[in-house]
């Protein structure tokens, strides 16, 4: 007779529930919604629970990709559980696409293909196992559970839960109440024993957006085991083994990069004194000489680079003068081709000329002309130049001078390794959550590539001639009066200047420079012509030289821009909430 009553009662809740359930289907066409939330929660003898929640979710007039399910995992006594085995599959039993990540306290299980978008209602079976569920009361042992989550931002049209003990028990000692509403609420809700060991709950009304569904079930002390120390250690080793994977894998990044720079990051001591050099050490040109120098190879060295090329009689440089209504000037210049450049003597410079005279104006090109379109070529132009100087001997290694191959090549070396234990680990325990060791992977990688752009280191010969250099820099600044000095100091004749210009003008001191040569070099060279003047000197090249350099850096770097009942609703353990994507 008690389990015919408990049947008619169990009948009367699913009643009461039903239409609401078949007019949520009506509604949620037109309105997003979770149409039904029908929660199945087993209470096992070893302090664990199995949860089976079927969402069945109405996309209403928009599309989307799926939902995503956020669980509180903490118990009603606050002790942390281990949310693990998440199976996500439809109502024929087929998987869904889904990903378990930490989002700020809770775990969220976010459903659907990236790819794919949806309208209209799909049903989400969504199983998973939590640890260290069950309550230790003074008098009682209790399941404690927030169903649904207070956080969903759409309404719930119908929501049931059902709660079932381990056989041992039998109902006239069970215990059960439930709470809907906002967080806090104390309203209560229809609940029945179903069988000998299930209770079942049902909301009477629609649960709006904030609303929540919690429900309690105690039973006699014992019922359940405690929960077991083993059992505590495998969870202590599930949450913090990845952020102990994560913290060796920075260590052992740090001291491997610091070894690294220590080994092939550090320049070599020098002489420490530098004394005046008269010529260029090496044959460098003048993009090799910023290199050397500065462990870099700037945009605006190729402006010297092409003056260089000049005086090698590759190229003449002409200033081009267009005024509109005589009055406003728009200044330009022409790079006209001289001769062959089948003679360049390294392979930077070659690829430099190609660049100038491509197809379309091999034979001159204005620089107006190379806007939006050199820009691309500077990159190569600075790696050629770089790997020469490494192929020279004036560097061990590149550093961020060069492509980043090896840089590269230890990014990949560890992001394979961290997706290699991260696909070990979470197949031998799959509930683990992994994204401290891919914070680790991320931080180790950003702290090599770190390292890496700061130690180009260059050779016993790359130091002396660095060295060297700023000797030749020191002597192409010093004044006429402090030059007599030096007895070795060669005689200052034209073909000096000219020779020098070009890194005067990277050294930063073409003007101390020219102003050693006026009165000496006053003939315009064959290489160079420039706006129209009177008088012609050391100083007015010079300046002239310094104005194209920087139109030819601003012109050559262009590129083109883009656009572009003691309980209430929301209390207990589990919780969260869920939405859409």
């Amino acid at each position: 007779m008690k389990i015919f009553w408990n049947t008619l009662a169990t009948g009367v809740i699913f009643a009461l529930g039903f239409p609401f359930f078949v007019s949520a289907q009506m509604i949620g066409q037109n309105q997003e919604a979770i149409t039904f939330f029908d929660a199945d929660i087993i209470v096992n003898t070893d302090n664990s629970i199995d949860v089976t929640e079927k969402i069945i979710y109405q996309t209403g007039p928009a599309e989307h990709h799926g939902i995503y399910r956020d669980i509180y995992p903490y118990s009603s006594e606050g002790k942390k559980m281990i949310i693990k085995d998440v199976v996500v599959v439809d109502e024929s039993g087929a998987p869904y696409q889904f990903q378990v990540s930490n989002v700020g306290k809770n775990i969220r299980i976010k459903i659907g293909d990236p790819n794919t978008t949806f309208r209209g209602e799909k049903t989400y079976l969504v199983t998973y196992h939590g640890t260290n569920a069950v309550a230790k009361l003074e008098d009682l042992d209790e399941v404690y559970w927030n169903v649904t989550g207070n956080e969903w931002g759409m309404p719930i049209y119908a929501a049931r839960a059902r709660v079932t003990l381990p056989p041992s028990i039998t109902p006239s000692i069970i215990q059960e109440a439930c709470y809907v509403g906002i967080k806090g609420s104390t309203n209560k809700c229809s609940s029945s024993i179903e069988s000998n060991t299930s209770v079942v709950f049902a909301v009477p009304s629609v649960l709006n957006p904030g609303e929540g569904l919690t429900v309690a079930v105690g039973f006699p002390k014992g019922t359940v085991v405690p929960y077991q120390p083993l059992s505590i250690v495998t969870d202590m080793f599930l949450v913090y083994l990845p952020w102990v994977i994560s913290i060796l894998m920075i260590i052992g990044t740090f001291f491997f990069s610091f070894r690294y720079w220590c080994q092939k990051g550090r320049d070599p001591k020098g002489a420490g004194v530098i004394v005046p050099y008269y010529d260029v050490p090496g044959d460098l040109t003048p993009m090799e000489v910023v290199g050397i120098l500065h462990e870099d190879i700037s945009a605006g060295s190729i402006s010297a680079e092409i003056v260089y090329l000049a005086t090698k009689g590759y190229l003449k440089i002409v200033y081009l003068e267009n005024k509109i209504l005589g009055i406003f000037n728009l200044s330009d210049y022409k790079l006209e081709k001289l001769k062959d450049f089948s003679d360049v003597a390294n392979t930077f410079d070659s690829e430099l000329l190609a660049s100038l005279f491509s197809s379309g104006h091999s034979e001159s090109v204005t620089l107006s002309k190379l806007k939006n379109v050199f820009y691309k070529q500077i990159p190569i132009l600075k790696n050629s130049t770089a790997n020469l100087l490494l192929k020279k001997g004036y560097y061990k290694n590149l550093g961020r001078m060069g492509k980043g191959g090896k840089a590269v090549g230890v990014a990949v070396f560890l992001s394979f390794a961290g997706i290699w234990i991260f696909d070990v680990v979470s197949s031998v325990y799959p509930q683990m959550v992994l994204s401290p060791v891919v914070i680790g992977l991320i931080v180790s990688i950003g702290i090599f590539l770190i390292i890496y752009r700061l130690s180009p280191a260059k050779t016993e010969i790359g130091v002396a001639t660095k060295e060297q250099l700023l000797g030749l820099k020191m002597y192409l600044q010093i004044a006429e009066k402090d030059r007599l000095a030096f007895h070795s100091a060669p005689e200052k004749k034209p073909e000096i200047f000219e020779k020098l210009l070009p890194y005067a003008m990277v050294l930063g001191v073409e003007n101390a420079w020219a102003k050693e040569f006026e009165g000496i070099y006053t003939t315009p060279p064959s290489w160079y012509s420039g706006p129209a003047s009177s008088h012609f000197s050391a100083r007015t090249l010079s300046n002239s030289l310094a104005s194209f350099g920087a139109f030819a850096t601003t012109s050559l770097s262009s590129a083109p821009g883009g656009s572009g009942g003691g309980g209430s609703s929301g209390g207990g353990g589990g919780g969260g909430g869920g939405g859409s994507w």
